[in-house]
């Protein structure tokens, strides 16, 4: 049976976090064997897509939020990483055979199957709506991210490079609407705040109840195992 190696680690910066999830895929593509990396962030950080423009942000002014600014090696919207439990998947795109949405769906079983184990009422989401203006990844849910009543809880990037799929995700714990206002440039920042209140949600706010993040890793760690056995057994999707 085909390994899943699990790498369980701290809180680091985000330019670490970020060269960290391109060497995982490297090692992948040397060894074959699929990774999944959990991991946290040492400062707010907003990371951008591969082809996000990056004009909108001002990275002295982002500096004065105490907001690091990196750019992600996967593409979409920017996200900004600050109370939340983060997963970087890899694999060789042959072991999760399909276009991008496919294995979105695929991988999408594993976090689906975690959350509902920490008490979250989640679904997938169907196709998206009109293209939003806003930069914020959280602003509106993509094919198959994860929501609780229609509420973005996680969103997750990929990008598939010499044989290997990489993808990860953000998973936040609880979230800072007002610093998100003043991240993304919001001319009122009240009525964003109130908008993404109704675009977004924390797990901490979807099961109504504080989990330590060593709990929630341990969900994802056991559901990425079983799902990665059941995979390889011909029983997954």
């Amino acid at each position: 049976m085909a390994e899943l190696r699990i790498l369980r680690e701290g809180e680091r910066s985000g330019a670490f976090n970020m060269a960290r999830d391109v060497k995982v895929a490297q090692m992948v593509q040397a060894d074959g064997i699929a990774r999944l990396r959990l991991y946290g962030w040492r400062r707010p950080t907003l990371s951008l897509g591969y082809a996000q423009d990056s004009s909108p942000f001002d990275a002295e002014r982002l500096r004065a939020l105490g907001v690091d600014l990196v750019r992600r090696p996967t593409g979409g919207r920017a996200v900004l990483h600050q109370h939340e439990v983060t997963y970087a998947f890899a694999a060789l795109q042959s072991a999760l055979p399909g276009d991008v949405r496919a294995t979105y769906l695929q991988i999408a079983q594993a976090l689906v199957s975690a959350l509902r184990c920490l008490g979250a009422e989640v679904d997938l989401a169907g196709a998206p709506g009109s293209a939003e203006a806003d930069a914020n990844c959280f602003a509106q849910p993509s094919w198959y991210e994860i929501e609780v009543g229609g509420r973005k809880l996680l969103g997750s990037a990929q990008v598939r490079r010499g044989g290997v799929l990489l993808q990860h995700g953000a998973l936040p714990l609880t979230l800072d609407y007002a610093l998100w206002a003043a991240v993304f440039g919001a001319g009122d920042p009240q009525a964003y705040v109130e908008g993404m209140q109704r675009r977004a949600i924390g797990l901490w706010e979807a099961v109504g109840r504080e989990i330590p993040r060593r709990a929630v890793r341990n969900a994802l760690h056991a559901a990425f195992q079983d799902w990665w056995e059941l995979r390889q057994e011909g029983e997954g999707c």
